[in-house]
């Protein structure tokens, strides 16, 4: 309910949930320390609400990896556990170069061979054409939507620990879960 939903920071219009039903918003982030560096690492996390009450997270690290990296594969595991679930999951995140790449510039890219406009690949391909056939071509679905970073909303700031694989800041969060 939109009670819930303000709870956790996020005010969105009325989702129609049947009774029974499980909705679920997902918070992602990624992060790196180097980015872009030959040595650099960072990481990943998930913040997986359900029904406006944290009920899982995960997070995982890289090394040699850039900080937009991080921030796809982090929608591309909320796109692979849940994206066969109804209703469409929710999943957020504070990257507007991922939630533009996924919701909107990988289909122009798509449709000139995997080239930009500057007649370059775009870069993460490899992370962008596995999104693009789990959603095409496989039936996956979820509601990507941009969130604004580092604004005091729950989901968002767990995930950005977890990113940071920070765990035990990330369970001092989930201590204001209630």
């Amino acid at each position: 309910d939109n009670k819930s939903m303000e709870k956790i920071g996020v005010n969105s219009p009325a989702i129609n949930v049947k009774e029974n039903e499980t909705l679920y918003e997902i918070y992602t982030d990624g992060a790196t320390s180097g980015n872009g560096m030959e040595n650099s690492s960072g990481g990943f996390g998930v913040a997986i609400f359900n029904n406006g009450q944290l009920e899982d997270y995960y997070m995982k690290g890289c090394e040699g990896t850039t900080n937009n990296r991080e921030e796809l594969k982090a929608i591309l595991y909320a796109l692979i556990q849940f994206g066969k679930t109804k209703p469409t999951p929710i999943v957020y995140s504070d990257s507007a170069y991922s939630v533009n790449t996924l919701t909107n510039w990988m289909y122009g890219w798509e449709r000139a061979g995997w080239i930009k406009s500057d007649k370059k690949e775009p870069k993460n391909l490899d992370l962008i054409k596995a999104y693009f056939d789990l959603v095409e071509n496989q039936g996956y679905q979820i509601n990507l939507q941009k969130v604004k970073g580092h604004n005091n909303i729950l989901g968002n700031e767990l995930a950005d620990q977890l990113a940071h694989l920070d765990d035990r800041e990330a369970q001092k969060l989930m201590l204001r879960k209630e």
